[in-house]
This record gives C-alpha cells, structure tokens and sequence, in this order.
C-alpha cells in the first residue's frame, strides 16, 4: 500500500482567463502610439549614430596615418621658394 503525499498530488494550476479591460476601448489606441514609435525609432536612432561615430573615427584615423609633408614648401604649393645663385653669394 502507497500512502499518497500532497507533494506527490499533480494538480494543474488555474490560469487566469484572458480578458482585455472593459475601460479599454479601440478609441483608447491612441495611448500605445509613443510606445510603438519608441520600439520603431529607437533602434533606427542608434544605427544611425554607431554609424555617423564610426565614419567619424574612420576618417579621424585616416587623417591621422596620412603621410606629413616632407618638405616645408609642399604644405604651400602655391608659393615658390626664393632662388639663391650661388655665384653671387658673399
């Protein structure tokens, strides 16, 4: 003979039955409208900020391995250096 626990007994639990609030109508829609635009626009928001600082660190990081001019008067192409004869130097 088993002598049957109340641990041992499997009872289902009670669910509650699905209902929507009667105070909640379809012209209360309205209010959930921020929230789906938040869950719309957010996500599109940070995208478009990781991108914009990636491409920002991209072209600060190129800017920065470019080669430096090697000459003072590559920086000023639009100048040209005086010429020094050497004949008539003193």
């Amino acid at each position: 003979m088993h002598i049957l626990y109340p641990h041992e007994v499997r009872q289902e639990p009670e669910r509650a039955p699905l209902e929507l609030d009667a105070d909640l109508e379809r012209r209360d829609t309205w209010m959930f409208a921020p929230l789906i635009a938040i869950v719309v626009a957010l996500p599109i928001l940070m995208t478009a900020v990781l991108g914009f600082t990636v491409m920002q660190i991209k072209s600060e990081t190129a800017m920065s391995t470019e080669t430096p001019a090697t000459v003072i008067a590559s920086r000023w192409p639009e100048q040209s250096l005086p010429v020094v004869d050497s004949a008539n130097r003193s």
